[in-house]
């Protein structure tokens, strides 16, 4: 991941992403100005072994009435990452399991909903409904190192990605020490969370019914309400040993023939609607066959 061609292939990501500065103030345009020298010193110091991650700067976002903090890298930390995913997160994304449909390269919210509808027409119409509560600022930092090192062969690669998950927090107080969370902002946090949740996945899909997972909303079809009520069990049950929680606000046993929502979309029996009609964007499933493939969509779901 040190290598030149990798480092440029990674700045070229960051440099079309966020032009926020990290903790050190250095702006995208700014680490341009001086790319080439910049570059091979960071280059140099991943070599040497010398490289360390600098604190994240906080910034605060609203989300659905909800505040939340945001760790930004610095942009050579930015670059660092991008090259890392760039040479170990395809080994990563093929360890995946297949429940899984964000971050993940050729697969979206669009196919999370195909697969609730071949669940769907397989028979599988009672539904556990779930929502992970404030999953990226729970992740547990020793339980996912420990997923890391199992990841990793080398333990100074490993080292460097604890570095970025852990990294204190630069605030209008100074720097704040954390214990647990993965930094949303990071290019690395997506792939990080995944990570955490793979043996979950493994172990919840297929038991009780057939999971379906995007991020922290997860959705488990199965065939009767017996099987539900012990799916539901087990999912908590799991959580709880990541030291994660079910949002009770958001965790439900229902049917199709009931309705639940998923993605934007809402299930009624053998139909649905938007759970947020818009003027200004078309929903995939929306006059399409509710069988089979949808179409692909670049939209949000949210």
């Amino acid at each position: 991941m040190s290598d030149q061609p990798t480092l440029w292939a990674a700045w070229s990501r960051v440099a079309a992403g966020t032009a926020l500065s990290g903790a050190d103030g250095v702006t995208v345009a700014e680490f341009a100005h001086h790319l080439g020298p910049r570059l091979e010193s960071l280059s140099a110091l991943l070599r040497s072994g010398e490289y360390a991650p600098q604190p994240l700067r906080l910034m605060a976002v609203t989300r659905g009435g909800e505040r939340r903090d945001r760790g930004i890298p610095t942009v050579a930390d930015g670059v660092a990452q991008r090259a890392f995913l760039h040479v170990a997160g395809d080994r990563w994304e093929t360890r995946r399991a297949e429940v899984s449909f964000a971050y993940q390269r050729g697969r979206s919210w669009v196919d999370a909903l195909t697969m609730a509808l071949a669940y769907r027409d397989k028979g599988l119409r009672y539904v556990v409904r779930a929502d992970i509560s404030d999953f990226f600022a729970s992740i547990d930092h020793q339980l996912l190192h420990e997923m890391v090192s199992g990841s990793l062969a080398d333990p100074a690669v490993s080292r460097i990605v604890r570095g970025w998950f852990t990294a204190p927090m630069l605030t209008a107080a100074g720097l704040r020490t954390r214990v647990r969370g993965v930094p949303e902002g990071a290019p690395i946090s997506p792939t990080l969370a995944n990570l955490y949740l793979r043996e979950f996945d493994a172990r919840v899909d297929g038991r009780h019914g057939r999971l379906v997972r995007y991020a922290d909303d997860l959705a488990l079809f199965c065939g009767d309400l017996d099987a539900a009520i012990s799916g539901a069990r087990q999912i908590w049950a799991e959580l709880v040993a990541l030291n994660l929680r079910l949002h009770p606000d958001k965790t439900q046993i229902t049917t199709f023939d009931a309705g639940f929502s998923m993605l934007g979309w809402v299930f009624d029996g053998e139909h649905g609607r938007p759970e947020q009609p818009n003027t200004d964007w078309t929903h995939p499933l929306l006059n399409a066959p509710q069988q089979g493939k949808l179409p692909a969509s670049n939209g949000s779901p949210r």
